[in-house]
């Protein structure tokens, strides 16, 4: 067996454990069968992009009409190609940033992991994964997966992505000391190495984190409740968003004594919560 079929059955092996906390098989189906057909998509563009190649450079083996039928058969494909990666885009962004559904995101990312083998895409679906089971409250596994993606994927991209993710289990964890240093290493690569802006996008909201765990640390509550309630209530954010600031503005108004906006915010995370940790620890609290 080649080095190459040893690691995909070694990741295989890796990824079942999320079986363990109800990865959706639906999804996974449904995964496999948007990569076919993706596949496709991808082959009718390559052929037809050759096609329209080969018609420059030897029109003479032009067809008739075909100056006419060309143009628009490249422009449907491409066109259909678009449309067919923004819908997907759009139903993933549902599932997760919408309807903060776990089990359905676990699934896609299993699948995605598993059949996109470029490293680079690999590790963004690594910590799309890592981040959901974080946000489902599995956050012993989300260390087991930190630890072993760069062994999988990209490994500059899996040391910064690490990073970050480890703040977001620390904050869970609420062990704060541990989150600055996982901030101090942020900072140290945002500072010494060359990051693109979809990962200083990140970084900066690594930040943000940082700093509302910093103001929990030193009981600064009211400044604290000021910043989540202006997430919570921002018109722009995603209902993931508005769901965990929420929850924390929960417990700041718990801490604060603050009846009235505990029972909002509280209402807010088990009516839009999904099944997230957020959801499921208030929908028990007393």
């Amino acid at each position: 067996m080649s080095m190459s079929k040893i690691k995909d059955k070694e990741l295989d092996e890796l990824l079942a454990e999320l079986d363990k906390v109800g990865a959706d098989k639906a999804e996974e189906e449904d995964t496999r069968r948007y990569i076919k057909t993706l596949r496709i998509w991808e082959l009718a563009v390559l052929l037809v992009l050759a096609v329209s190649i080969f018609t420059l450079i030897k029109p003479e083996f032009v067809i008739p009409k075909g100056d006419i039928i060309l143009p628009v058969l490249v422009a449907v494909v491409i066109i259909g190609y678009i449309f067919f990666l923004q819908k997907r885009r759009k139903y993933i962004s549902t599932i997760l940033l919408q309807d903060c559904n776990v089990e359905k995101m676990l699934g896609v990312q299993r699948i995605s992991i598993l059949k996109f083998r470029n490293k680079r895409e690999r590790a963004r679906n690594f910590y799309t994964m890592i981040k959901t089971l974080i946000m489902g409250g599995y956050t012993d596994l989300a260390q087991k997966y930190i630890d072993k993606m760069a062994e999988y994927a990209e490994p500059h991209l899996s040391r910064i992505y690490g990073a970050i993710l480890k703040m977001e289990v620390y904050l869970k964890l609420e062990d704060f000391r541990a989150m600055g240093r996982e901030m101090a290493e942020m900072k140290r690569i945002n500072k010494e190495e060359r990051i693109t802006p979809d990962i200083l996008q990140i970084y900066r909201s690594g930040a943000v984190i940082y700093e509302l765990a910093s103001k929990w640390d030193m009981e600064e509550y009211e400044a604290l409740l000021k910043m989540l309630e202006k997430v919570a209530t921002a018109a722009e954010v995603t209902n993931l968003a508005r769901v965990r600031a929420s929850y924390y503005a929960y417990r700041v108004a718990q801490k604060m004594g603050d009846k009235e906006k505990e029972q909002t915010y509280k209402n807010y995370v088990v009516e839009n919560g999904g099944t997230t940790f957020y959801k499921k620890e208030l929908a028990s609290a007393n």
